[in-house]
């Protein structure tokens, strides 16, 4: 009866505690989610400034090469404008030569206009008279010559300055062609200054504005990263309470199914096996002593039996184990539950072979002898307990 009781209050106990742990998973799985948005945030806002700065380095790439372009057509804007200058100044020279030409054209034409006025005034008597006034033939072959000479020098004179005057007007065209040339170049080379200028200023103002957005996003990372830390804060947290009560629960189930199988046992009459059937001798026994190595009395709670290393235990009757590990002084121990508040415990050991929760029974082979913890030397330290109270095991033996 007492066990079922013990069974019906730890029933009754558990859904609190399944409740508590439910509030807490669905805490946990509320912060999780906010971790996972803030870390999603956080992304979205790194991915962002990382897309404007790779955006503000190709701005700037951008303008770097608009402004090398911009350097190259105004050096070949100031080539056109020289070339233009030169042009200019080879028309200015050309056109005074021409003036030049035209001029002695003009004086050459009136001095034979003249000569030919002059003959139509005296007619051809005049040139026959000249050359009839030659004194011999030798002088009238000069005055023949001379006459022939001047009429030839005349007409190549002036077919000379025909000529140098009509290239001279093709020259003038050609400087013309030239010209026109290099101010369409030039306006098209001041078009495209104007065109890379709108660039870059187009691209400057994009750059203001990518900095403006840096600067904002910036910000927004560092409060994002903010939040993130203490989402991920809150979250540890959450998990360490969500484990701490897991754990409460974990040993809440275990401490239920371990009531729950001892109930299963029949009703134990504390009756007991020696646990070392190879060794009987006792070494210490139950009650006050000095202890072997903190050399204080103190009370010993149960007996010593010497044996080698490696000496088989046994369950002393049948039961669940309640505890097989390290335990401080005792070293390795094993602590069986055998049902109407009876337990037994086995300890420095030098090797445990059962498991917490484990089902054993009378004669198992739970343990190797061993002088683990606080022992001078091998053997099993062998208590006997009712409702957790250390008793003589001596008394219990049958």
């Amino acid at each position: 009866m007492k066990y079922i009781f013990l069974i019906l209050i730890i029933f009754l106990l558990l859904p609190v505690t399944v409740w508590a742990s439910t509030a807490t998973r669905e805490r946990h799985r509320q912060l999780e989610q906010q971790l996972r948005e803030a870390r999603q945030e956080v992304r979205n806002q790194q991915n962002l400034l990382t897309g404007t700065r790779h955006e503000m380095s190709r701005v700037i790439a951008e303008m770097q090469q608009l402004d090398q372009q911009m350097v190259d057509a105004a050096e070949a804007l100031d080539g056109i404008e020289l070339s233009l200058l030169d042009t200019d100044i080879r028309i200015s020279d050309t056109n005074d030569a021409l003036q030049a030409a035209r001029d002695e054209y003009d004086a050459q034409f009136e001095v034979l206009r003249a000569r030919v006025r002059e003959m139509h005034e005296q007619g051809s008597v005049g040139m026959i008279d000249v050359l009839f006034q030659a004194e011999s033939i030798s002088d009238f072959l000069l005055r023949w010559e001379f006459i022939r000479a001047v009429s030839e020098y005349d007409r190549d004179l002036l077919a000379s300055l025909q000529v140098s005057e009509s290239r001279m007007l093709s020259n003038m065209d050609d400087l013309t062609r030239w010209t026109n040339l290099m101010e369409d170049l030039l306006f098209q080379q001041q078009r495209e200054m104007e065109h890379f200028q709108f660039l870059m200023d187009e691209r400057s103002a994009w750059f203001e504005q990518l900095t403006s957005d840096e600067e904002m996003l910036a910000e927004l990372l560092a409060i994002s990263e903010a939040e993130q830390r203490m989402a991920e804060s809150a979250f540890e947290e959450i998990q360490a309470q969500l484990r701490r009560e897991e754990n409460q629960l974990a040993r809440q189930r275990a401490a239920q199914q371990h009531n729950e199988n001892l109930a299963r046992l029949n009703n134990f009459n504390g009756q007991f096996a020696w646990p070392i059937p190879s060794h009987g001798r006792v070494s210490s026994g139950f009650g006050m002593r000095l202890h072997p190595i903190l050399r204080v009395n103190r009370m010993h709670n149960g007996i010593d039996v010497g044996a080698p290393v490696g000496t088989r235990i046994i369950a002393s009757a049948d039961g669940y184990v309640r505890f097989a590990g390290w335990s401080s002084g005792y070293g390795n121990t094993v602590i069986i539950d055998h049902g109407n508040n009876y337990s037994t415990l086995y300890a420095h050991n030098s090797r445990n072979r059962v498991a917490t929760g484990q089902r054993v029974t009378r004669g198992d082979h739970i343990a190797d002898v061993g002088s683990t913890g606080l022992s001078t030397g091998p053997h099993i330290h062998f208590e006997i307990r009712v409702n957790n109270v250390a008793q003589d095991p001596m008394s219990y033996f049958r």
